[in-house]
């Protein structure tokens, strides 16, 4: 089934990081910064199957270039720690054709550009089972004229006059009034991640079918029963390929099999919970029956009272005796059937009842004996430390042979 990932992170100078080197290992292109003059050479790369550069209202044509573009973002963003890029990357449906994940990304992509932002987006698939995409956008909007805009600006605080409210004098003799600054754009508020997520799952369920539909929301806030799977990454599964174990993917298979068994079990509960329903309906049914049955032997008591009144009241009273016993026998007896099928009923409830509690215990029990048996978060952190260490070896060992 689809699953949903999607994760935000931000490339800097302060880490280090190079958006033109970034951007030529995700599209698989060979790329020169013109300010340092190193090249970036990811032709032989494999598994980039598509690549593309969508510019937002007032970009210049020129960024259509993918070198053009990040060498004006490492032109503008000159502090030793400017950010560069912002970067989503998002799993893809196994469920979709390749033409459709690509329009699905595009998708995605113009809500980007819609809010001022040059995307750099590029589909890999190396038929792992894993095809995603990265997406690279700029952080900064352009203005009408096409120039980079600043990311913040001064804003001067005003009173209940519309006045700049004064704060000093500075050394100078010149007035200093109060003021804050204020981002230039929107998209550093937190509030845009929760937007950009659910505009994801949108992008993807437009084309999906029903049962295949994915949501961005954790489960709990879906008010599921499930445990979340770990992030695998590609390490993790290089490390299960050579026969390796990885912790990671143990603790996520002991997950799936947890929601499996909570998922059939939380099935059972729920068909038990509506033949309850049912059986209580059926109840509440019988009672109205029972209700209106006695309400018919009711009046017939009462007519045969008032029948014994009248013949009280005539001369001959030969036959009062025999009448005040025929209408005491009428008062004391009950409809037995009515009765019968009403204790039965009850009986099918308790019993009902019984095997909803009994599921649930069942369900908590699971959850104990999973809980129990989940790898420890020293496990997870020191495997963290090992899949970072041979990545780092990688790295070194690729940039020795560049």
């Amino acid at each position: 089934m689809a699953i949903y990932h999607l994760s935000i992170k931000i490339g800097s100078r302060g880490k280090g990081q190079s958006a033109i080197a970034a951007a030529a290992y995700r599209s698989g292109e060979k790329l020169t910064d013109t300010e340092t003059g190193l090249i970036s050479d990811y032709t032989r790369k494999g598994g980039v199957v598509f690549s593309e550069i969508s510019l937002c209202e007032n970009a210049p044509a020129e960024y259509l270039d993918r070198a053009t573009l990040w060498n004006a973002v490492h032109q503008i963003e000159k502090n030793g720690n400017a950010q560069l890029w912002r970067e989503f990357e998002v799993a893809l449906p196994q469920e979709l054709s390749r033409e459709e994940q690509i329009q699905t990304v595009r998708d995605f992509v113009k809500g980007l550009n819609a809010q001022g932002m040059c995307v750099d987006w590029s589909l890999h698939d190396k038929g792992d089972g894993n095809p995603h995409a990265h997406i690279m956008t700029t952080m900064r909007s352009i203005t009408e004229d096409g120039k980079w805009a600043p990311k913040s600006r001064l804003i001067y605080d005003l009173d209940e006059q519309g006045e700049r409210i004064f704060q000093k004098i500075n050394k100078q003799g010149r007035k200093q009034y109060k003021n804050h600054k204020e981002d230039y754009n929107n998209w550093n508020a937190a509030e845009r991640v929760e937007e950009w997520r659910a505009a994801w799952a949108e992008c993807c369920n437009a084309r999906l079918a029903d049962h295949d539909h994915i949501d961005h929301r954790s489960y709990v806030r879906q008010g599921k029963k499930k445990v979340p799977t770990m992030h695998e990454g590609y390490v993790a599964r290089k490390i299960a390929k050579r026969g390796q174990k990885s912790t990671i993917i143990s603790y996520n298979a002991k997950v799936r099999r947890t929601n499996d068994y909570s998922q059939a079990t939380e099935q059972d509960l729920q068909a038990v919970e509506a033949e309850l329903k049912q059986l209580e309906s059926e109840l509440e049914k019988l009672k109205l029956e029972q209700k209106g049955q006695k309400k018919n032997e009711l009046n017939e008591r009462l007519r045969k009272l008032r029948e014994r009144a009248r013949r009280i009241d005539t001369p001959d009273g030969a036959d009062a005796g025999k009448e005040r016993g025929v209408a005491l026998e009428t008062q004391t007896t009950g409809n037995s059937d009515t009765d019968a099928l009403i204790r039965q009923a009850e009986a099918i409830r308790a019993s009902a009842r019984a095997a909803v509690a009994d599921t649930r215990a069942t369900i908590e029990q699971s959850s104990s004996k999973f809980e129990s048996s989940t790898a420890s978060r020293s496990d997870r952190e020191a495997e963290r430390a090992s899949l970072q260490s041979q990545t780092d070896g990688e790295r070194k060992r690729r940039t020795a042979k560049r």
